[in-house]
């Protein structure tokens, strides 16, 4: 088994490598297991990029001297470095993990309570995380599928004449079992110091490898987004299922960031704003607000926690904290956590083995997130810490089995005149997985007359490609695509 993967990965390697491009992997040196998201940097000239989730990485050299040197640094393991030149026959980097043994460093008194240290992450996080006015280029990829295991529409009653029985069946059947996407962008993110909820992007480039459009679907799509444009003032839709009913309301600007979506392989090009909000929302992780994705810091009466040893990380000094679920928790990982201020510098963990998030069945309505998976990493930088770079998987299951009216409705002074109406019996399964990586390549410090200055483009330009080929990123720095994005072919 282990012969097999070496030569799977020095044929991956020896393919792949190119005058332009180094192609490698970073390997634990006594386990030889592969080491996610390590950070590989051109020491002095502020270039870098980081592994991906199976220890591949990849990384520009166009512009570089055969001189450079490269470091390779990850937590808790010693730092290796290598001459670019070298590169031509080192193609597998063996780092060696560098565990202090506290108990030691401790002789002379006793060890910190390991649950108390990670109590300290959330007391100092105002302190530790500063927001700052910054360009930020980054680099982001989503990845998602879904597989459908059941998909039927059975039409109850109707007195909307755009759609009909059969033209419900016919989408309702052509929406693939299984269905692939994934996008790679590159932007400026600018951040501002004086509004949180402010996010401005700059596009530089965006490649999306998709499924077909179904043409019944994007039909679909169309008759509702007519319905609801024929909607005067004093009218509105509502959805209704058993009791319970919710009015919709149908925002403009919502509905032309829907619209966009929907028409991006039309147009190959996209309203900003449409990303914007995606990269906003899924920033929202690195904040460590969300007490679900964070629990272990949360509710630390849930684990157990083992004090594994230190570190240090850029001449800091590191705790190495270990942690399994009780009976109520959820995660197992790992944590890296200063020993002077309590930052938390890196997390890595995961649902352990029997364990689910949110979980609900109720009337005919189902969802579970079977799994969860996170990454993530913070750079000290003056007396606060910035992200770097994170990444988050999830799984879920979801299935409605239930009635569904969506009404029409005009306001009247006693009782609402209803105008239009269908009800439909929904039962469909699908399990979708969605990742999402963000590495932050390169930053810089801007005033706020800069940030205001700076206007975010109406629309951006997307390229959708059939497959992924290293052209497409050629002389832009990125994540090195899994194998799994390498042999995707659009369906």
């Amino acid at each position: 088994m282990l012969f097999l993967f070496f030569s799977l990965a020095i044929s991956f390697q020896t393919s792949a490598q190119s005058a332009s491009i180094v192609k490698g992997m970073v390997l634990d040196m006594d386990k030889q297991t592969p080491l996610p998201y390590s950070n590989i940097i051109v020491l002095h000239k502020n270039i870098g990029t980081i592994s991906n989730e199976k220890g591949f990485f990849s990384l520009d050299i166009t512009k570089l001297d055969k001189n450079d040197t490269l470091s390779f640094q990850y937590i808790g393991y010693e730092t290796k470095v290598v001459i670019i030149s070298e590169l031509d026959s080192i193609t597998t980097i063996y780092l060696k993990e560098a565990i202090i043994n506290l108990s030691e460093a401790f002789v002379f008194g006793n060890p910190p309570d390991p649950e108390v240290i990670v109590k300290k992450v959330l007391e100092n996080k105002d302190v530790n995380y500063k927001r700052r006015t910054v360009k930020a280029q980054t680099f982001i990829r989503w990845r998602n599928t879904s597989d459908f295991e059941k998909a039927t529409v059975d039409i109850k009653k109707n007195s909307i004449n755009e759609l009909n029985e059969e033209s419900l069946k016919q989408a309702a059947r052509k929406i693939p079992k299984h269905n692939t996407s994934y996008t790679d962008l590159l932007v400026d993110l600018y951040f501002s110091d004086n509004d949180e909820d402010t996010l401005k992007i700059d596009p530089i480039r965006a490649v999306s490898l998709k499924e077909e459009e179904i043409t019944e679907l994007e039909k679909m799509a169309d008759i509702f987004e007519n319905l609801f444009n024929d909607t005067e003032e004093n009218e509105y839709w509502k959805v209704k299922s058993g009791i319970l009913s919710q009015k919709l309301d149908i925002d403009e600007e919502d509905d032309e960031i829907n619209k966009d979506s929907v028409a991006e392989s039309k147009t190959n090009t996209i309203k900003t704003n449409y990303y914007n909000r995606n990269i906003k929302y899924r920033l929202r992780y690195s904040s460590m607000d969300d007490k679900e994705s964070w629990e272990f810091l949360y509710n630390t009466g849930r684990y157990i926690y083992t004090l594994a040893g230190g570190t240090k990380v850029k001449g800091e000094d590191v705790y190495i904290i270990d942690f399994v679920p009780k009976k109520n928790g959820k995660f197992i990982g790992r944590v890296y956590i200063s020993m002077i201020t309590y930052a938390l510098i890196r997390a890595d963990y995961q649902y352990d083995d029997g364990k689910v998030g949110k979980d609900f069945h109720l009337f005919g309505v189902g969802y579970t997130m079977n799994h969860f998976s996170g990454s993530i990493y913070f750079e000290k930088e003056g007396n606060s810490y910035y992200l770097k770079y994170f990444s988050k998987k999830i799984s879920t299951n979801f299935s409605v089995n239930r009635s569904v009216s969506l009404i029409k409705k005009k306001e009247r002074f006693l009782f609402d005149k209803q105008l239009k109406e269908i009800k439909v019996r929904i039962n469909f399964v699908v399990t979708s997985e969605e990742s999402i990586e963000m590495l932050i390549l390169d930053d810089r410090k801007i005033t706020n007359k800069q940030f205001a200055d700076f206007e975010q483009k109406r629309s951006m330009k997307i390229i959708y490609t059939d497959y992924f080929t290293d052209e497409l990123w050629e002389g832009f720095p990125t994540i090195e695509p899994t194998k799994r994005m390498r042999e995707y072919k659009k369906q």
